[in-house]
């Protein structure tokens, strides 16, 4: 069991992601307006946020209950590559994400049982198993859709969950969360959830449009975004900082990473732009393993909450970003630095044990 919780968030993000790169050819393979594809984005993540603190009451072996949640989203992934429709892709996409709502939360919230002595440094690595799943998830998908086709390449995506499926559903370990408890005391932990999705996607949802004014192609607006990468050290790194400078201290160090990259991008210098970029990545990355091994701490009611408020942040993030593509870079650099000052404000109260 140990092995393929940390492995699911890998395998999960890969084929969530995947589908990114591939919008403008679903589109088109389903002969559908440009733009269409966009709700099958946004539905699952919905779902995230809603059903995440709720998975928890599910008062079924905790093997079950991720090893059904991922073989639903390998099974309706199956279901969206071999979609006749938009709709029915559409939809398909959407229970992905109710059946993908079963995963973050409670591996989060086994970490601590499973590896009772380094419970923070494995919190780091499922998050560097993330990173890792959502940046190959979104370059394979954009390679294989080009060399096998959309649907072929969205089931190579897929089926690899079917692994760490299989292997929770057949575990013989008989390990049970106690009873989720919901506190709103937490709700520091739970806006720095909220902070770490916003401030990536915020950014990231304008930069494509600022480089491209710039005058970078569209390849190198993408190697750009290879920079998600630079999430893997750092997350991975999460225990190692965590003993050697304390929590609160890492926390806030990573928000200052976060705050420099972000000042670095105020520049209309592309390469200024990447290595701020590069930066905030780095630091959101390791402030998002601090944050998941405290919400793991607090119980599957907390953690289930926390992943919920994260993807409440990608969501409003989606909403919010379209004003500022005329508002300009300053102003929208100048809100981000403005979320990442109360997240290091909070910092101590979000860890508090």
């Amino acid at each position: 069991m140990h092995l393929a919780v940390l492995l699911c968030g890998t395998l999960l993000y890969a084929a969530l992601y995947s589908t990114v790169p591939l919008l403008p050819a679903l589109e088109r393979l389903f002969g559908a307006p440009h733009g269409s594809a966009g709700l099958g984005i946004s539905l699952p993540f919905l779902a995230l946020v809603l059903l995440s603190p709720l998975v928890p009451r599910l008062r079924l072996p905790v093997g079950r209950v991720l090893g059904g949640g991922l073989l639903l989203v390998g099974l309706f992934g199956v279901v969206a590559a071999l979609a006749p429709s938009l709709e029915v892709w559409t939809l398909a996409r959407g229970l992905q994400g109710v059946a993908a709502a079963a995963v973050p939360g409670l591996s989060l919230a086994l970490l601590p049982r499973l590896f009772p002595n380094r419970a923070q440094q494995m919190a780091g690595i499922w998050v560097a198993g993330n990173v890792l799943g959502g940046g190959l998830g979104r370059a394979l998908g954009g390679i294989l859709g080009e060399a096998l086709g959309v649907r072929l390449a969205l089931l190579a995506l897929t089926l690899p969950l079917a692994i760490p499926a299989l292997w929770l559903l057949r575990a013989r370990d008989t390990l049970d969360l106690p009873a989720p408890r919901y506190s709103l005391s937490s709700w520091p932990l739970y806006w720095l959830g909220f902070s770490l999705l916003f401030i990536n996607f915020f950014v990231a949802n304008l930069l494509p449009y600022r480089l491209e004014a710039l005058g970078l192609s569209q390849s190198q607006i993408g190697g750009v975004m290879l920079a998600y990468l630079a999430g893997i050290p750092g997350s991975a790194l999460t225990g190692r900082l965590a003993a050697r400078f304390g929590e609160v201290r890492a926390l806030r160090l990573a928000f200052g990473v976060v705050a420099a990259g972000l000042l670095l991008q105020f520049p209309d210098r592309p390469w200024l732009i990447l290595l701020g970029f590069v930066l905030m990545m780095a630091g959101l990355f390791t402030a998002q393993g601090l944050g998941g091994a405290a919400s793991g701490r607090g119980g599957s009611g907390v953690s289930g909450t926390y992943v919920a408020a994260f993807y409440l942040g990608g969501t409003m993030a989606g909403l919010v970003y379209p004003p500022f593509l005329h508002l300009g870079a300053g102003l929208a650099l100048g809100l981000a630095l403005s979320v990442a000052a109360l997240s290091w404000g909070l910092a101590a109260r979000a860890l508090q044990r």
